[in-house]
């Protein structure tokens, strides 16, 4: 992996939150977080003010740099949650594939990312992932604000979807799926029917549900962003010149299928044999002489079909 070298004594705001922006592609989350955070101090120190517009994007990609590291950092939770790829604009504005446009990337789809109930970290192991995602958190806050106060529907979609994405590595899955539905309900006014981003976030939203314990919205969610893919499918099999980045679309999106297709259906083995586990402990139950102490617990139920 190339790596991008930061120089801690500039005092260029653009060009760190260049170096920022280029880094978080390319994967090298400690440089971004350093660029970043250098970034948002100079501008700050400049406007005097930490709310200023030219601090949406820096913010933004600060919270999704310091969230990726802590996963990069975690082997507990480093794969419980999809990557981060590039978004797509929305109908009035043309693709962007430069590095120094912020608001064209969101998190995308990884299929092999697990949608059970991740392990919680020990609290004295994690001191220091948990003040990056609390720093994380923070600074999106800050980002969603000043893109609120713009206007800026497609930058507020973005952060939210990201402040979804710490409440989830954090554990609050209530607080991620409520962050995740507001962002899908205006990027669904903004983007078409064969959106990529909003194939995405509906991914997003499915692994909140599995792993908030709610597998039938899951599966709706997983099945929802099949229908969006397919949707992409044949918007870029229906261009008459097909350019190599459509190409290479094309084939990851098709590659992708299989693997989500078959996660639903290993989604919908899980809750038969819920079911039919529940079913057996009732029947146990009922045909014992003591009286019930109470109704079965799923979770128990879930463990006893592990055994």
């Amino acid at each position: 992996m190339a790596t991008i070298n930061v120089n801690a004594e500039s005092l260029d705001p653009k060009e760190l939150y260049g170096k920022g922006v280029r880094a978080y592609i390319m994967e090298d989350y400690e440089e971004a977080v350093t660029a970043l955070s250098k970034a948002s101090e100079l501008l700050v120190a400049k406007y005097k003010n930490d709310m200023h517009s030219s601090l949406a994007d820096v913010y933004l990609y600060y919270g999704k740099s310091l969230l990726s590291l802590t996963r990069e950092q975690s082997d507990a939770l480093g794969e419980g949650v999809p990557k981060d790829a590039p978004e797509e604009d929305s109908d009035d504005d043309e693709v962007s594939k430069e590095a120094q446009e912020p608001s064209s990337s969101t998190a995308s789809i990884d299929p092999e990312a697990s949608t059970e109930t991740e392990k919680q970290p020990e609290p004295e192991e994690k001191n220091e992932e948990a003040s990056d995602l609390q720093l994380a958190w923070e600074v999106s806050e800050l980002a969603k604000k000043i893109f609120e106060r713009e206007q800026d529907r497609k930058g507020v979609a973005e952060t939210l979807v990201v402040l979804g994405e710490i409440s989830l590595e954090s554990g609050n899955f209530e607080d991620a799926i409520t962050d995740t539905k507001k962002a899908l309900d205006i990027q669904k006014e903004l983007f078409r029917s064969d959106s990529r981003a909003i194939a995405e976030t509906y991914y997003k939203l499915g692994v909140a549900y599995s792993t908030n314990s709610q597998i039938d919205e899951a599966i709706e969610c997983f099945n929802t962003s099949l229908e969006y893919l397919r949707n992409r499918i044949n918007a870029l099999e229906e261009m008459k010149d097909i350019s190599e980045d459509d190409q290479y679309e094309l084939e990851e999106i098709k590659g992708l299928l299989p693997d989500i297709e078959e996660k639903i259906a290993d989604m919908q083995e899980s809750k038969r044999e819920v079911c039919c586990c529940e079913k057996s402990v009732k029947t146990i139950s009922d045909g014992k002489s003591q009286p019930s102490e109470g109704p079965v617990n799923k979770l128990e139920v879930r463990r006893l079909c592990k055994k």
